[in-house]
């Protein structure tokens, strides 16, 4: 058995991170995965400020990089101190982070835990306004969802751990809609991985406040084969905030974040799943939400 730990939509919440990673350590983590959204704010209102005075674009990128990469290298070193192994991959709130997780950065690459083979493609199509800015000067990751789907089919993971969920599994929008990608729920039709590790869609996780009552997992069933690929959501790890686009100020803040623990064999079969929640107070410890027996689920 190996022993994932898996988060996603940290944005920029380290305090979180902290805990989580603590977590894994003192329950003996083989491995930690990020599924996406490190970032929140990757520039600052005084950038902002500056660019829409001066209309100096090249001025705007150079700084929100060197503000972004400071919030990306603590969660680096907080990552790399745990003395875990672990990938991320970005969001559609991130660039193309290589320069600062190297290697450890899985989008579009592929690994190994154990036997099972383990591909990641990250980004999503929709941004909040202060986000979209980011994308039109392009320094928000690509999402392509012909590219996601030929990616998939050309590794043939057994896992993959994609950012934006498969469309109508975990992916249930606060108003019922299903808003994830076609590209993947094709793949899985097809060829039925073993499982799909996704974030994005906050209200489809373990805290899941969407009509469908869907809390962070799914599972498609081969009628043929009896082949299954479970589809899981671990929620936003960060108390995440809703931001004015102009002043960068919170809007509207959600008070907890959630994580998951999976124990999946050599292969990739997942064999159990855990969900915790950090409650707003950080002084509280990890509370329990649930803990699944994986082959129950259809």
């Amino acid at each position: 058995m190996k022993k994932l730990y898996i988060a996603s939509d940290i944005h920029d919440d380290i305090e979180s991170l902290e805990k989580f990673v603590d977590y894994a350590q003192a329950n003996d983590a083989d491995n930690i995965l990020l599924l996406g959204d490190l970032s929140l704010r990757p520039y600052s209102k005084d950038s902002l400020d500056h660019f829409i005075e001066s209309k100096d674009l090249s001025n705007f990128v150079e700084e929100k990089r060197i503000y972004n990469s400071s919030t990306l290298n603590d969660m680096k070193g907080i990552l790399d101190d745990s003395g875990i192994s672990y990938n991320v991959i970005p969001g559609n709130y991130d660039s193309n982070f290589s320069d600062i997780f190297g290697k450890n950065n899985l989008h579009l690459n592929s690994r190994n835990i154990g036997e099972a083979k383990i591909s990641g493609y990250g980004g999503a199509d929709d941004f909040p306004a202060h986000i979209k800015l980011l994308n039109d000067i392009g320094e928000i990751v690509n999402f392509n969802h012909n590219e996601l789907y030929d990616f998939l089919d050309q590794e043939k993971p057994d896992i993959g751990i994609i950012h934006n969920p498969p469309k109508g599994y975990c992916d249930d929008f606060y108003d019922g809609r299903h808003v994830g990608t076609p590209s993947s729920t094709q793949y899985i039709h097809e060829n039925f991985p073993k499982l799909i590790l996704s974030g994005h869609i906050h209200e489809a996780g373990p805290n899941g406040n969407n009509p469908n009552g869907v809390k962070g997992i799914r599972v498609i069933e081969n009628d043929v084969t009896g082949d299954t690929t479970h589809v899981i959501n671990p929620g936003n790890l960060g108390r995440f905030e809703l931001i004015n686009p102009r002043s960068l100020e919170t809007d509207r803040e959600f008070d907890y974040g959630t994580f998951v623990e999976l124990k999946i064999r050599d292969d990739g079969t997942p064999k159990r799943l855990m969900q915790y929640a950090l409650p707003k107070d950080n002084k509280k410890g990890v509370k329990g939400l649930a803990d699944y027996a994986l082959n129950i689920f259809k």
